[in-house]
């Protein structure tokens, strides 16, 4: 039978921010040249630098030194193309994510670990416009004063430019912390937040991924007020199949402390897509097109000789919740997770959320498409029997499949039709 989707909720919608964060977004290097003012030499040069920190952050990690954000040389392009690509994959992310997935309130604290150049408060402003209203303080941590100073003056910009016409609201409070994750702040959070660390994190370590997972994620959520039921923590981390597998190891470490997914899972499950290659190797990432990116940070990718046709993340946000011993733990057999879903004992839910984690993939046995998705069945791939075409990353809600026994020859995923 096929399922039409009863909702439908994108992840990487770009209309979905708003328009003037939009312009802000798509004219951002003018934004940096009215805050930081870069030479003429350093702009001929930009993009030889933008090119040698690219083969520092990538291949050539082990000559890249300790704090090399306080150069600034590398902060100018970091900020001129790193930061710039990072505001379009997280604002569209932020915007994304579901309505309550930043709860915060007045007074609320808030932690960025490795804030860098204040990439994640600057999106998280832009992207949800609902916060700017709210009285926050934000700590931003990292090794380099230089790039928390410039963050901080680009955000002040940014915010006088989004609340010109509201003189009831205020620029959040902005409290530079020069550390790491470990470093002690005066207040306990509500929202710890730390994107594109963990991977440099573990490059540089020689314990093994899970041990490195547990220690992390008991250091992030040691900042945050156990009491507080919003208490959440963000992950975020590049998409490559090395961070993604990381990323489903915090997953499920911050599950047996009691944080439980809010997004990208549609579930607590195990993770079907954990990137381990003894079983099947797939891993959890999100993509959109980088077609409609601003023309101007396009150009300068190309002369940087880094162009970029898709913007890729791996990402968990996961919420202080009461879990059964159970669910605390995600590695159960699947009789237990079919047992627990009421599929062995005949009370199948109504509905069935589906996360669609893969392009569009041609099916020429069955002279369809189809999308692989992440639910609370294990890996599905669903076939697109009415044109549903969803997009990558988007959430969507089904009538429960009565049928569940199919699977697909190649990789093993359940087959239902939507």
């Amino acid at each position: 039978m096929r399922r039409i989707p009863l909702k439908r909720h994108p992840l990487f919608s770009a209309e979905a921010i708003p328009a003037e964060s939009r312009d802000i977004i798509e004219h951002f290097d003018r934004v940096i040249s009215d805050v930081l003012s870069l030479s003429g030499k350093h702009r001929l040069l930009l993009g030889g630098a933008i090119k040698k920190l690219s083969h520092e952050l990538t291949d050539d990690r082990t000559s890249r030194r300790l704090g090399y954000m306080n150069d600034a040389g590398m902060v100018s392009a970091y900020i001129n193309y790193f930061m710039w690509w990072n505001l379009v994959r997280l604002t569209r992310l932020f915007a994304g994510m579901p309505a309550n997935a930043f709860d915060l309130s007045d007074g609320d604290v808030v932690l960025d670990v490795g804030s860098g150049p204040l990439t994640v408060p600057i999106s998280l402003w832009l992207a949800r416009p609902e916060l700017r209203s709210k009285k926050l303080t934000f700590y931003c941590m990292d090794l380099s004063q230089t790039a928390l100073a410039n963050g901080e003056e680009l955000y002040l910009s940014i915010a006088a430019k989004t609340i010109a016409a509201d003189n009831s609201i205020r620029p959040w409070n902005i409290v530079r912390v020069k550390g790491e994750l470990g470093t002690r702040i005066k207040e306990k959070a509500v929202l710890v937040t730390c994107a594109n660390v963990c991977n440099e994190l573990i490059q540089a370590s020689t314990m093994p991924p899970d041990y490195l997972a547990k220690k992390y994620s008991g250091d992030l959520l040691s900042y945050l007020d156990a009491e507080n039921p919003s208490a959440s923590v963000l992950l975020i981390e590049p998409g490559d199949p090395k961070s993604a597998r990381f990323v489903a190891l915090m997953r499920e470490a911050f599950l047996r402390r009691s944080f439980a997914p809010l997004a990208p899972c549609p579930h607590t499950a195990q993770c079907p897509m954990t990137g381990n290659a003894k079983k099947g190797g797939k891993w959890c990432n999100f993509a959109f097109s980088t077609n409609d990116a601003p023309a101007a940070l396009q150009k300068l990718s190309a002369k940087s000789g880094l162009p970029k046709e898709r913007a890729v993340l791996s990402f968990v946000l996961a919420k202080k919740t009461d879990l059964s011993e159970t669910e605390k733990n995600p590695v159960r057999t699947e009789r237990a997770e079919r047992t627990e879903a009421g599929i062995d004992e005949g009370r199948r839910p109504k509905r069935l959320s589906l996360r669609i984690t893969s392009d569009f993939i041609r099916l020429p046995d069955m002279h369809k498409s189809g999308y692989y998705a992440c639910t609370e069945l294990g890996l599905v791939l669903a076939v697109d029997k009415t044109r549903v075409q969803p997009q990558n990353g988007e959430l969507l809600t089904i009538g429960y499949p009565q049928d569940t026994s199919l699977r697909d020859k190649k990789s093993g995923a359940i087959l239902i039709e939507i």
